[in-house]
């Protein structure tokens, strides 16, 4: 037994003496086949900041917008380039630019919106041009230093629509629009109770309670104060007939009480011209209320077929009052009807239309 002993002894001292003289002596690091890096690979990326704000609205027309100066930017080898833009709440994006330092505008415009929302405010974000080259599994990076972007968005244009008391909480169809007055202000002239009165919708979030704008921090009675996505009810100041007008530039409203709190009411609003020979008329709906001690005095028809030509709004079917004016449609979807003999013109096709009788507001909406 203690001849065998000692001949297990002995092998475990042969074993232990064999894996201490193997080649792998490295015990922290697993075994690996290590990939050739890139070789003599040189890249500078050089870049300066431009040195005034982009602004949005004057490249309306444009595709591309650029965002830097490239002062130093080459590579011996086939480099990738990626531009990353950062906020002050850690918020990244990443583009692709071209040498110039453009990249694709509407990517730009999204970015904001994302980060920032709808305001139009200049934003100040941190910029960083990233060369790299990938070859036999290893990569190379080169960065730029950091330089300042400043992006002054464009005022969005977008149709908005009141949602509230003013059209009996319809959220399924689109009745009660904001009136444009520029790209900048848009109204609403009709009723208001004070309490609980409005929100409203923007056309591509129309029905999603979640991102109806609201009054700045909860419901407010204020005359004037800011709106945000996700605030609460915009009341008026006091129970009455108001203008409520929109600032999409500095994103305040207004309350304007109207001079006269006894609007004439029409039975009917309709509309006439040459694309019906001037007869049959198409009656317009008026919009529904939540309660039948007013009248909202907005009025829609939707999917109007017109041909080129002339058009008026007349009340109750009849020419004592009626809506005209010497603007061409073509021009400008939106504007203020007048009581004279001129008659709107309109190009043919199929339209949303909007007015209000009291202001005598119209919206052409093409579809």
């Amino acid at each position: 037994m203690e001849k065998f002993i000692k001949y297990l002894c002995g092998m475990g001292f042969l074993l232990l003496f064999a894996a201490c003289t193997g080649d792998y002596d490295d015990w922290a690091q697993p075994q690996h086949n290590d990939q050739d890096a890139p070789e003599d690979v040189q890249m500078t990326v050089e870049v300066e900041a431009l040195p005034n704000v982009i602004e949005m609205e004057a490249l309306a027309e444009e595709y591309e917008v650029q965002l830097y100066v490239p002062v130093k930017v080459e590579s011996n080898v086939d480099a990738k380039y990626v531009l990353t833009l950062s906020d002050e709440n850690g918020n990244k994006r990443d583009f692709t630019p071209t040498e110039e330092g453009y990249v694709i505008k509407d990517e730009v415009v999204k970015m904001i919106t994302d980060f920032y929302g709808k305001k139009q405010v200049e934003r100040v974000m941190n910029g960083v041009l990233t060369a790299e080259y990938t070859a036999n599994g290893s990569t190379v990076r080169k960065s730029s230093e950091k330089f300042l972007v400043r992006i002054l968005p464009a005022v969005p244009e977008l149709n908005y629509w009141l949602w509230g008391k003013q059209n009996n909480r319809n959220s399924a169809d689109k009745v009660l629009p904001l009136m444009p007055v520029s790209k900048e202000n848009q109204t609403v002239t009709t009723y208001f109770s004070g309490k609980l009165d409005t929100k409203m919708w923007s056309d591509d979030t129309f029905g999603n309670s979640a991102d109806a704008y609201g009054a700045q921090g909860g419901n407010q009675t204020k005359t004037t104060w800011e709106f945000s996505v996700g605030g609460g009810y915009i009341c008026s100041p006091s129970e009455g007939w108001y203008t409520l007008s929109f600032n999409f530039a500095t994103y305040q409203y207004t309350f304007t009480k109207l001079e006269n709190q006894e609007p004439t009411e029409y039975s009917s609003i309709s509309l006439i011209g040459d694309f019906n020979e001037w007869k049959t008329e198409v009656t317009m709906n008026p919009v529904a209320v939540s309660n039948d001690k007013w009248k909202s005095h907005c009025w829609y028809a939707l999917g109007v077929e017109l041909t080129s030509g002339g058009l008026k709004f007349r009340a109750d079917h009849d020419w004592a009052v009626s809506w005209g004016g010497v603007l061409n449609i073509k021009d400008n979807p939106y504007g203020v009807a007048q009581h004279v003999n001129d008659n709107l013109t309109v190009p043919a096709g199929t339209y949303n239309i909007y007015f209000n009788d009291i202001t005598g507001e119209f919206l052409f909406i093409a579809e």
